[in-house]
């Protein structure tokens, strides 16, 4: 490297982007949307992930092990007297809604005044003055936490967004039960300085217990250790003498559930983010070649003066470098702007399938902006290291002849099909070891090689299309000459196509997967929602299924001479064994009532697997359980009941497409036996041939639900429910193929940028033997249309091929749905005709800007 590199570059690079500084905000802008949409999910997802383990360690505290569950309030003194445990204390927790303000929720702790304060990270402040005027700090008055029925204290942000003052009440629902609290103090911030949850509040134990309808129980009892660091140790002692059900586990255990739970889904947004870097790849690498092809003579003279080839090759990486480096810089700022609408959708998600979660602030990691600095640059490299090569190889001689050189890219034409072929084989390797032996992750990579290869189909099909369009006549020459340029420039015009055809690809495989996905679980629920009303507690909507129906509800259904049947339903999570594995976390589904025909179990036999469930000695499991376990028909699972193990016979499989972890399906009759727990969360009711349901429904409302306890659905308004959160589910990708779209068009507006730059001496003789602005004009923008219509065919062609990886291979790898292929004919058929005009009207502003040139100063430019 001669020591007058840094001033080449500063004039290969720097002199050159003050002159046309259009163009480098243009390369700057592929690199930084791509960044944008990285950065964005990166945030979303780590803030999801620390939102959920803050929440955690708040309720934790400084607690080493914790025995979580339906624990028997018994069992705390027990534990408390075992030996290394220095102090224990026992929690109850909830989550209530708020019926005054739709949509809202409150976190309810309970503790015991009297042994929490060793474990508390939180302090309690007593509540004498309004929020925007705190008193100083000082704790709440024995006596009024005690005596006072619910009493709580609850966060200033959450005391400020309701306009609550000390004394103040407000209402909360609670198993379909309206009660009334009262603030009697504040919650002060954590010592370890993380956000406080603003839903969060804390009572006392026995008043939490009342409130929450859990007598008797402790969500949890929280210990310390007098040796902090033997929890491994003390673990085994305490799980002898705990029952079957109940394990003595770190807190932290429960935050490394929830992220492995979300593990899938958090790794299908990332893998959709890279797509945008992927197309970045291609503008970049059409901006480098533009610039080679530009400097073609500039090359030849340095390279005459003495650079050396790798003095060439580092100018052209070390530019693509300068503007990556930019671009990452203004892309993880605006992915931090994104992250804000990301992670409403995000938690809505996760709240809606996982686990109940508010994403409140964004959690911000370093560690994310420097993959996304390393990502970025990686694409750079990538995209301007085959154009900085070709302009090492450029020979001196040669520089001056640009036809040749044109010759030679075309003659290397053929070779990228040949690479397309391979790839695809490659999606087809990759497809069948994700079905079969290796990790789901391989289906990632068959995705990753079919945009690739249909990618690398795009120079031939340009060449194609160019050569058919300028045989005809009758089209005129505008037509011809716009082929004819297509063609000729098939180098630069090839990558532009590829870049928009994987943004077509990608949002063309993603609308039929959903589409697809939309339409199995429509006939899914046509099948399997056959009640005429479901009837559940309003707040399992907003908080998941936490409360249940009363017993007297139930029975009052039952009674109605209008009801021919009502069916039960209870969903909880429970410790299971599969294959002598240690024991995990599942969900269980209990079900009682009749079998009315809405399952179909694979391999069929369903009224008489169903027999074996209702009598109880067997479970059914769904598609994604057996996918995530192992599991087939005929196997046996272990479920860690409070009287011991109990081991059942896998009955059938089933589609379900509520859960992506999978579900198990056991008879109520079956469950009350080995929990002892009468618990009802929702009830489907079937009404007698002619009666009317709106009718019941109200009589319902009147006598059990007068202030809108419970949610009554018929038939109809909840299968449109159900759709409406599956739709909420997809929100995410949405906004990602925008963004994917929108920067392949960006790529078009470069493309035609540098092709007017890079012709302006032949734009200028066609000006001077008498082509008028507006034929110019339209001769580059036929060009522009050309390339998207060419790039709507192969996008679409490799979409359908996408679309059959992520339906076939992506979701049963990951997912273990099964999911019906189909084809929204009408907006297939549609992309091509909204493609096309958007790549016109992306050309038409650097198609008039060439149009106004100088003809003498154009033909006078070397």
């Amino acid at each position: 490297m001669t020591p007058q590199f840094p001033r080449i570059f500063a004039w290969h690079v720097l002199r050159r982007l003050a002159r046309h500084p259009g163009l480098g905000l243009l390369n700057v802008l592929s690199v930084a949307l791509g960044i944008t949409v990285y950065v964005a999910i990166q945030i979303a997802n780590h803030s999801a992930n620390r939102s959920f383990a803050a929440g955690i360690d708040l309720v934790a505290g400084k607690a080493r092990l914790e025995v979580r569950g339906d624990v028997p309030e018994t069992l705390w003194p027990l534990l408390a007297k075992q030996p290394g445990i220095r102090a224990a204390t026992g929690q109850v927790e909830g989550v209530v809604t708020l019926p005054d303000s739709p949509g809202e929720y409150l976190r309810i702790l309970g503790i015991d005044i009297f042994t929490a304060d060793p474990f508390r990270t939180f302090r309690l402040e007593a509540a004498h003055a309004a929020p925007a005027a705190p008193a100083a700090p000082a704790a709440p008055r024995f006596e009024t936490w005690i005596s006072q029925p619910g009493g709580v204290a609850v966060t200033r942000d959450f005391a400020r967004h309701l306009h609550l003052k000390t004394g103040d009440t407000f209402r909360v629902l609670a198993n379909g039960v309206v009660k009334d609290l009262h603030v009697v103090a504040f919650i002060d911030d954590p010592e370890t300085g993380a956000a406080l949850p603003e839903r969060f509040a804390v009572m006392d134990i026995g008043w939490a217990q009342e409130l929450l309808a859990r007598q008797g129980f402790l969500s949890s009892v929280q210990l310390l250790l007098d040796d902090p660091g033997n929890a491994q140790g003390v673990a085994p002692r305490l799980n002898a003498v705990l029952p079957p059900d109940l394990r003595a586990e770190a807190p932290r255990q429960r935050s490394f559930q929830v992220q492995n739970m979300l593990s899938a889904f958090q790794l299908n947004l990332t893998a959709l983010s890279m797509v945008s870097l992927l197309v970045g790849v291609f503008l970049i690498y059409n901006t480098i070649s533009a610039s080679v092809a530009r400097r073609r003579v500039e090359i030849g003279i340095l390279r005459a003066l003495g650079a050396t080839r790798a003095e060439v090759r580092c100018l052209f990486l070390g530019e693509a470098c300068f503007f990556g480096i930019l671009g990452i810089a203004f892309g993880a700022l605006g992915g931090i702007i994104l992250a804000r609408t990301l992670s409403g959708a995000v938690a809505r998600t996760i709240s809606s399938h996982y686990v109940l979660l508010s994403i409140e602030r964004n959690w911000l990691s370093p560690g994310q902006f420097v993959a996304a600095a390393i990502y970025g640059l990686i694409s750079v490299l990538a995209g301007a290291w085959l154009p900085a090569g070709e302009a090492s190889k450029i020979d001196p001689v040669q520089a001056l002849s640009p036809g040749g050189y044109a010759e030679r890219r075309l003659a290397r034409r053929r070779r990228w099909g040949i690479f397309g072929i391979a790839f695809l084989a490659a999606a087809g390797l990759a497809s069948w070891l994700a079905l079969t032996s290796g990790p789901p992750a391989w289906a990632f990579a068959a995705a990753f090689c079919i945009l690739a290869g249909f990618a690398f189909f795009a120079p031939d099909a340009t060449a194609c299309f160019g050569a058919l369009a300028v045989i005809p006549s009758w089209p005129g020459i505008l037509w011809r000459l716009a082929a004819d340029n297509l063609r000729r420039s098939i180098h630069r015009n090839a990558v532009t196509v590829a870049a928009l055809a994987a943004a077509i690809a990608m949002m063309t495989g993603l609308t039929v997967m959903i589409y697809s996905f939309r339409q199995s679980v429509d006939a899914w629920i046509h099948r399997g929602i056959v009640a005429d009303l479901y009837i559940s507690p309003a707040s399992n909507e907003t908080v998941g299924r936490e409360a249940s129906t009363p017993p007297a509800a139930i029975a009052w259904l039952r009674a109605r001479p209008e009801v021919r049947g009502v069916d039960t339903f209870r969903e909880l999570t429970v410790p299971i064994s599969v294959h002598d594995r240690p024991s995990q976390p599942a969900l269980l589904a209990i079900i009682g009532g009749e079998y009315r025909h809405n399952l179909t179990f694979r391999g069929g036999g369903d009224i008489q697997k169903m027999e074996r469930i209702n009598q109880g000695a067997a479970v059914a499991i769904t598609e994604p359980f057996a996918r995530r376990h192992g599991v087939k028909d005929g196997d046996r699972l272990t479920l860690l009941t409070p009287r011991g193990p109990a081991t059942f016979e896998i009955a059938g499989t089933y589609s379900d497409y509520t859960r992506d972890q999978g579900v198990i399906l056991m008879a109520q009759k079956a469950f009350e036996k080995l929990w002892r727990d009468t618990r009802i969360q929702s009830v489907s009711v079937y009404l007698k041939p002619g009666a009317a349901g709106e009718p019941l429904a109200a009589a319902f409302r009147a006598q059990f639900s007068r202030e809108g306890e419970y949610s009554i659905y018929s038939n109809r308004s909840l299968r449109d429910r159900i759709l409406t959160v599956f739709d909420q589910t997809f929100a995410v990708t949405y906004i990602l193929r925008t963004v994917a779209v929108l920067v392949a068009i960006t790529g078009v507006f470069l493309a035609v940028t540098t092709l007017a730059a890079e012709r302006e001496r032949e734009i200028g003789v066609l000006r001077a033997i008498g082509a008028s602005r507006v034929q110019v004009r339209r001769a580059l923008v036929l060009e522009a249309g050309m390339m998207g219509g060419i790039a709507s065919a192969l996008g679409l062609a490799a979409g359908i091929v996408l679309a059959m990886a992520l339906t076939c291979v992506v979701n049963p790898a990951f997912f273990g749905w099964t999911i019906t292929l189909q084809f929204p004919r009408l907006t297939l058929l549609a992309t091509p005709f909204w493609i096309i005009p958007v790549a016109l009207l992306a050309a038409w502003f650097p198609a008039w800007r060439a149009s106004r040139n100088e003809i003498a100063q154009t033909i006078r430019e070397e």
